[in-house]
């Protein structure tokens, strides 16, 4: 399958929406760049995206568990429209009342198109 750029996959993991996305080259270089010192919940990029096209995370807010929007908010990452929080393009918090970034479950890709979700160690 062809992903394209700007794009969101949702799909249901386990109960729970999963956010797939693919980034453009400018949103890689914005979330490489992040001071990760200065972040509430700090965690590189590197850490967040093994891929780094591809964010995989759930999409639930670390807040009261609602549904982001995807490409919105200050940072055009998510937004979370029940209480105002802004997440970057790999899902870190940002602002807002979320304590934690959105989750990234385990996952392992095997090549460039096949990933598996949730592969325990």
């Amino acid at each position: 399958k062809q992903w394209y750029q700007r794009r969101v996959r949702v799909f249901t993991w386990r109960g729970k929406p999963l956010f797939i996305r693919h980034r453009t080259q400018e949103e890689i270089a914005k979330a490489q760049s992040a001071d990760v010192s200065a972040l509430r919940d700090p965690q590189s990029d590197a850490e967040r995206c093994q891929n780094e096209k591809y964010l995989i995370c759930l999409g639930v807010c670390t807040h009261l568990g609602c549904v982001p929007i995807a490409h919105a908010g200050d940072w055009k990452g998510y937004y979370c429209p029940c209480h105002g929080s802004h997440y970057d393009t790999c899902a870190r918090i940002m602002k807002g009342p979320a304590p934690l970034n959105l989750e990234v479950p385990k996952h392992e890709y095997l090549d460039e198109g096949t990933v598996i979700i949730g592969k325990e160690d």
